[in-house]
């Protein structure tokens, strides 16, 4: 995993709220840690968080850190943003399926640094950390693994 340029403008970006089902979450994000909900049952990985199992509907589940690896799974090209998004089109929205586990384990993120055009299904990814001064909270985008 890598750690991204801190967002130098205010931050008018939406943050999420912490609460009992993405507080671990969270917490690892600003230790650049990414963690991932897994069953101790049978061994999945769920990616978003859900109080259990979608699998075997086991409520025992740990937070495992995972090694942000990924491939590309699907990706949309955004023209349009809107909001605090809209200076920042075109940007890429990525689905990619930690090598972990593939599906049903598919996290979504912006993906940054490379060229829409250049981007193309099944390149491997990496998670990259953004901290966000004042906030103290830190986000997640999808980068191009060389």
């Amino acid at each position: 995993m890598v750690v991204l340029e801190p967002e130098t403008a205010v931050h008018s970006k939406p943050l999420p709220e912490l609460n009992g089902l993405n507080a671990p979450f969270l917490e690892g994000l600003r230790r650049h840690e990414f963690l991932v909900p897994r069953c101790r049952d049978c061994g999945d990985y769920h990616w978003v968080p859900y109080p259990a199992c979608r699998t075997c509907l086991s409520d025992a589940l740990n937070w495992t850190p995972v090694s942000g690896h990924a491939h590309l799974y699907s990706y949309t090209v955004v023209h349009r943003g809107l909001g605090a998004f809209a200076e920042e089109a075109p940007y890429v929205v990525a689905m990619g399926e930690l090598v972990e586990q593939p599906r049903p384990c598919i996290v979504i993120a912006q993906l940054v640094g490379t060229p829409w055009q250049n981007i193309h299904i099944g390149q491997p990814l990496q998670i990259g950390f953004v901290d966000v001064p004042g906030a103290n909270a830190t986000s997640y985008r999808w980068v191009v693994r060389e």
